[in-house]
């Protein structure tokens, strides 16, 4: 049964029409008036969408046994309950009811500007063990909303914060070792994040203008996605540099950054990484103005060429906030071959302020050899200007002398395994030593 209205309209549903519908399973009354309560129990129920339910609490009768999935966006709801099949819970916009703490109570009298806090939630996540997706978008919730008990939740795979008022987050985080998606983007009121699930795929945390620091990242050993654009504050990301996972990193507007993150994760291979900056970073080894840059590469000597990370400084031309598209075709002049680098979306958001991409070419597709001659130009159509274009040599040698290096880092954090505090010294400086190519002129 579907009635999809949009809000303008007025219409309500008597709670009689239910007595009738006993094997209903799927219900779906988005911006519908219930007339009374609901009395008749829908057992068969597994599916409840009611976006812009108009009563503050789901009635008894709609809480069947084998009810898995809520979509209750926008509603009017002061609190729900738990329902132990649950598995989709999506309460986005509901902004529940109003928090009557003395702390809310007093941040209502001295910051009147500041939004007051609701208490949606049940105080506790006990009995929800088969809940795989909780979305709680825009719902104005704050430390205290959040049960404490979060990383009970032991099937959840997906869980939704974006807009809320965060300072901090349950510790229990961590424990969600089935969580791949987190998302926190526009807690303007976050400061910092707890400890990451290790199985953790895609974290989002843009636009936290709050935020100071990052958790260890390289304990998120799975990590594959890391959005964190405009963090103003955003000064520390341990781990970063040591992640193996991490391919898509956006950090444009994190301004404070230290210049050593910044050169450590130039380094990295990563596919793509927007980062603020109006400079090419020093270790880069050919240079130039523009878009399209001609070099020459050096003898290999024995090494092998893993690929090359592509540099570039760039400007959005559009105001708006929109996907950017970046190809870059390679020419190798000395055999003849030709090719386009796939297409790869980022985003500047809005600002057409100087920010870096940086992107990884295997050599796998492009076959560079010593000494061979190569023209690459970076084609970004008509949303941004590139300023300036860096081309960086990936050598296997480099690569395995930085992973050796990430490691030995690691387990000095964790407390160093060797007896000889002299051998533990010269394995530090012999894994410390990078093998980087002196600047060359472009040609």
């Amino acid at each position: 049964m579907a009635i999809n209205l949009m809000k303008v309209n007025d219409m309500s549903v008597d709670e009689n029409v239910f007595c009738n519908l006993q094997n209903l399973r799927l219900l779906q009354l988005n911006h519908v008036k219930l007339g009374g309560g609901c009395e008749y129990l829908l057992r068969k129920l597994t599916w409840l969408c009611w976006h812009g339910f108009p009563l503050s609490y789901i009635p008894d009768g709609l809480y069947g046994e084998n009810l898995v999935a809520i979509d209750m966006r926008y509603s009017n709801l002061r609190q729900v309950k738990n329902s132990k099949n649950l598995k989709n819970l999506s309460l986005c916009g509901c902004k529940g009811s109003t928090s009557t703490t003395l702390a809310s109570r007093l941040r209502s009298w001295f910051l009147p500007q500041s939004p007051i806090p609701t208490n949606l939630l049940p105080p506790s996540f006990h009995g929800l063990d088969r809940l795989a997706t909780l979305s709680l978008r825009d719902c104005n919730l704050s430390d205290d909303a959040l049960p404490r008990d979060l990383g009970s939740l032991r099937s959840l795979t997906n869980l939704e914060l974006n807009r809320n008022s965060f300072r901090s987050l349950p510790a229990s985080l961590s424990n969600l070792l089935r969580l791949t998606s987190l998302k926190l983007d526009d807690n303007e009121r976050i400061e910092t994040i707890p400890d990451l699930p290790r199985n953790l795929d895609i974290l989002q945390a843009s636009n936290c203008t709050s935020l100071e620091r990052l958790p260890d990242i390289s304990l998120a050993s799975r990590l594959r996605l890391l959005y964190i654009a405009n963090c103003p504050k955003l000064i520390e990301a341990p781990g970063l540099d040591k992640s193996k996972s991490i391919s898509h990193i956006d950090m444009e507007g994190c301004y404070d950054i230290s210049n050593t993150l910044k050169n450590s994760i130039h380094k990295g291979c990563f596919t793509g990484m927007v980062l603020p900056g109006n400079e090419i970073p020093a270790l880069f080894n050919y240079k130039t103005e523009g878009a399209t840059i001609l070099f020459k590469l050096p003898e290999f000597n024995g090494r092998i060429l893993n690929g090359i990370n592509v540099c570039i400084v760039c400007s959005s031309h559009l105001e708006k906030e929109e996907t950017k598209q970046i190809r870059i075709n390679l020419t190798n002049h000395t055999t003849g071959f030709t090719k386009s680098f796939r297409a790869v979306a980022i985003n500047l958001v809005k600002s057409c302020e100087d920010h870096l991409w940086q992107g990884h070419l295997s050599n796998k597709v492009f076959k560079l050899g010593s000494e061979d001659e190569v023209e690459l130009i970076v084609d970004c159509r008509d949303t941004m200007t590139v300023k300036k274009t860096g081309v960086y040599l990936v050598f296997e040698q480099d690569e395995a002398r930085l992973n050796s290096k990430r490691s030995l880092d690691t387990d000095d954090v964790a407390g160093s395994s060797c007896d000889n505090p002299l051998q533990t010294k010269r394995m530090r400086f012999e894994t410390s030593q990078q093998n980087i190519e002196e600047n060359m002129d472009v040609a």
